[in-house]
């Protein structure tokens, strides 16, 4: 069974400091082919809160094992499709 939870970083690129983002993929279009469906959500994340000039050249995900925190609280980002974003650290 495949995980719904990812940890993904952005950069500019790949040498560049990274931010880091959980995903949450909640939508049957995205849940098909997940490792490249996390990068796109958080980048719409990243876009959404820098603006569509955010320059993203590198891109990482992978499935998040760790039991989830308590403290989640409200999702950073959500997008049209309902999958969710959280800016790491929690």
């Amino acid at each position: 069974m495949p995980a719904f939870f990812y940890t993904v970083a952005l950069g500019i690129n790949k040498a560049s400091p990274k931010k880091g983002w959980l995903v949450e993929l909640r939508c049957t279009q995205h849940k098909q082919s997940p490792e490249v469906s996390v990068c796109d959500v958080a980048e719409s994340a990243v876009k959404r809160h820098f603006g569509a000039e955010a320059i993203i050249g590198y891109r990482d995900s992978s499935e998040y094992s760790l039991p989830l925190p308590k403290n989640l609280g409200k999702a950073h980002f959500i997008a049209p499709c309902g999958c969710r974003t959280w800016p790491l650290p929690f």
